[in-house]
């Protein structure tokens, strides 16, 4: 099932799921089971939130060969928090508050977890997770040049668009990676050649640190395939996960010329322009 969030039509979030181009309501608790009810509209009609409200986002860094070089050689994973105020949705504008500092974007699996885990066993991962969805992990460079991993650089507003749907049935042992800016491929990667696994990152991470119900992992970036690239006022940015879908965001400069005319609210690219209900 691929499981989203929307916006009703009095303005307020509710869970429904997509099937083919079509999106429809359902009931019930999505952490246990949903049931099907009336068709709502099509997917260039309706207007996606981002799929869950995480609690916490963990993203692992230099999780593929190739990203600084030294990947090969950690003994452990490198995790860093997001703030859950910087989850957006698929269509919404992405801004950054320092319009001095270069930023960028990165494409993401991400994994979102269904019940709390604690201690959890890497052959016993799959059944306390309810799927997988995209993610995208923008990132402004740090003042001094202090670690960009470190919350400054990381956790603004709108700075982890994540969607556009959970898939609980998604296999994602090979599925290619990438990121598309302005229509340019410019990291690309296959999900298998990951340095640590998706389900070795939850079982690990959860020996240290309870998982919460909604909790979002970002599982790593591909390496660029054409050098660094630097986002610009106005630049329309899409995740790609094969076999998963796409997400979508345009991104801004706080203050820049002409911003406030190209947003008209939250929405930018996609069906709808009203504001996130979060």
């Amino acid at each position: 099932m691929r499981l989203v969030r929307y916006k009703s039509n009095e303005g307020h979030p509710e869970y429904g799921c997509v099937e083919g181009s079509d999106v429809y309501r359902v009931s019930g608790d999505p952490l246990v089971k949903v049931e099907r009810k009336e068709k709502v509209g099509t997917l260039d009609l309706v207007s996606l939130l981002a799929p869950c409200r995480p609690n916490k986002i963990l993203a692992i860094a230099i999780n593929f060969p190739g990203i600084d070089g030294y990947s090969s050689m950690m003994n452990e994973p490198l995790v860093f928090l997001k703030s859950s105020t910087s989850v957006c949705g698929p269509g919404e504008a992405v801004i950054n508050p320092f319009p001095a500092l270069p930023w960028w974007g990165e494409a993401e699996l991400a994994v979102v977890i269904k019940k709390p885990l604690k201690n959890i066993l890497e052959n016993q991962v799959r059944e306390g997770i309810l799927g997988f969805t995209i993610g995208n992990d923008v990132t402004v460079e740090n003042v001094d040049h202090r670690d960009h991993h470190l919350a400054r650089s990381k956790c603004p507003d709108q700075f982890c668009p994540i969607g556009p749907w959970i898939d609980t049935d998604f296999d994602p042992s090979d599925c290619l990676i990438e990121a598309i800016q302005n229509g340019e491929v410019i990291r690309r990667a296959r999900s298998s050649a990951q340095v640590w696994q998706w389900p070795k990152i939850v079982s690990w991470l959860s020996t240290w640190i309870t998982l919460e119900p909604w909790d979002v992992i970002l599982t790593g970036n591909p390496p660029d395939t054409v050098g660094m690239h630097f986002v610009q006022h106005g630049d329309i940015y899409t995740a790609r996960v094969e076999g998963l879908g796409e997400l979508t965001n345009q991104f801004f400069v706080k203050g820049r010329s002409g911003m406030e005319d190209s947003l008209e609210g939250q929405y930018v690219v996609g069906p709808s322009r009203r504001k996130d209900s979060r």
